[in-house]
Formats: C-alpha cells, structure tokens, sequence
C-alpha cells in the first residue's frame, strides 16, 4: 500500500472537527471514522462524484497545533474505468502515429489529430488521478480556514 503523508505546522485546532466535518462534505466525501485527535474519511477522485473512485485518508492533529493527513494512494476506481480510459489513449495514438504512413489522399488526418488529442487527454487524466493534489488541496484549504477562524477570533478579543 502506497501512502502519503502532509504536514502543516502551526494550525489553530479550536473547532477543527466541524472544519474537517464541512470540508469532507465539500468535497463530496464521507467520514467514516471518528476518534479523539483524528478523523478518518473518503474523498472522491473527482470533487462530488463518487462514482470516479475515492480515496482513504485520515487526517490527526496534536496538541502542538500539528496537522498531519496521510492518505492511501491505491486508487479504488473502477477497472472498467480505467482500462477504457487506457483503451482510448492507445487508440489515439496509435491513430496519430500511423497516419503520416498511411493516410496519403484519404481523411485520416483529421481522425489522426483527433486521436492525438484523445491521447494526450488521457495521459493528463491519469497523471490527475495519480498525483497527490487532492490531499493537499484538502489540507491546506483546512489549514487556511482554522488560520482565518483564529484570526477573526483574535481581531474580534482586543477591540
């Protein structure tokens, strides 16, 4: 099991939990799991749609105002899914290769083009589906809200 690990250093926890609660349902997610320090949910591949796949995290948090989200990058998406998705890029470039070679006088090329663009589209899918951006997203956009509460908090003490 492949995993990754965020850190983000000096987080106010007050109110992390209905920040993290918030978050989760943004995204699309589900928490499943609950615990003093820590929360354990699910969040879609692609924001609100669950159907593309998800992915396991668990986010901590101490005393020391460390947050830390570790998340399971085995991607659960389903195989159809991604073996049509791989389908398709081979096709395209395949079409995109072979054209020059034989579609002298006939309307391969824009069916060649088309298929290049098919196949560079699947490549940036995958690399989307691959990279850890949406754990980090999820905790800096939690890091930013606890940082604009505590603020507002302390702007709000003095006056």
């Amino acid at each position: 099991m492949t995993t990754a690990e965020f850190t983000e250093d000096r987080v106010p926890l007050s109110g992390i939990e209905e920040n993290i609660e918030e978050l989760v349902e943004l995204y699309g997610g589900e928490v499943t799991n609950s615990a003093a320090g820590q929360r354990r949910f699910v969040l879609p591949l692609r924001r609100g749609m669950a159907a593309g796949g998800g992915v396991e995290c668990t986010v901590s948090w101490a005393a020391d105002e460390t947050v830390t989200l570790t998340c399971n990058r085995d991607v659960d998406a389903p195989k159809a899914q991604r073996v049509l998705l791989l389908i398709a890029g081979v096709t395209g470039s395949i079409l995109f290769l072979l054209w020059p070679f034989f579609g002298k006088g006939s309307q391969f090329g824009a069916v060649a083009w088309m298929g290049g663009a098919v196949a560079l589209a699947v490549y940036f899918l995958t690399l989307r589906r691959s990279s850890g951006g949406l754990a980090y997203d999820f905790l800096r956009r939690l890091a930013d809200r606890q940082r604009a509460a505590a603020g507002m908090a302390s702007g709000t003490a003095g006056e």
